[in-house]
């Protein structure tokens, strides 16, 4: 969680099957918190590991013109392939590597509710971890992700760094 990845790299480990489950891809306009003013692409997602659902992933990100090249690269509206079988972010990185930041991520507990419930198969009132990523490219909000985590997916790590 110290650094900018994939919920699939985040939720995922050795010997362990996860596939996402693509629940909605659709163009919308855009929030305060992702390319005010100008449309963004919403990407929702169950991440399901070794057959249980363990998150439900809402990814934002701006659909406006956006240049990942160095020096003169022609800024163009953003276009990602959508195969299913990966996260937003991931789709990203896969298109113009890992380019972005800073980012912060936000850890916080809430209830699912009882549209997300039916999805993860829990009752409205249970509890899950909520994390929510924000992304900066070029200095502009960017990308934006709020995943739900119920406690059966586990332990999750941060890996912490000595500074001098």
């Amino acid at each position: 969680m110290e650094r900018i990845r994939p919920f699939e790299e985040v939720l995922g480990g050795p010997g362990q099957h996860l596939e996402i489950k693509r629940l909605q891809r659709e163009r919308q306009p855009a929030s305060e918190f992702v390319a005010p003013g100008a449309d963004c692409w919403l990407w929702e997602s169950v991440l399901i590991r070794d057959g249980e659902a363990i998150a439900h992933l809402q990814e934002n990100i701006s659909a406006g013109p956006v240049s990942f090249g160095s020096g003169s690269a022609a800024a163009a509206p953003l276009e990602l392939d959508d195969d299913g079988g990966t996260t937003l972010l991931a789709a990203l990185y896969k298109r113009g590597g890992r380019v972005l930041g800073p980012g912060e991520c936000q850890v916080g507990l809430s209830q699912v509710g009882p549209s997300r419930a039916k999805l993860l198969d829990l009752r409205a009132s249970d509890p899950v971890l909520v994390l929510t990523q924000y992304v900066r490219h070029a200095n502009r909000p960017f990308y934006l992700a709020k995943c739900l985590i119920p406690d059966r997916a586990g332990h999750l790590s941060v890996m912490q760094s000595l500074q001098s």
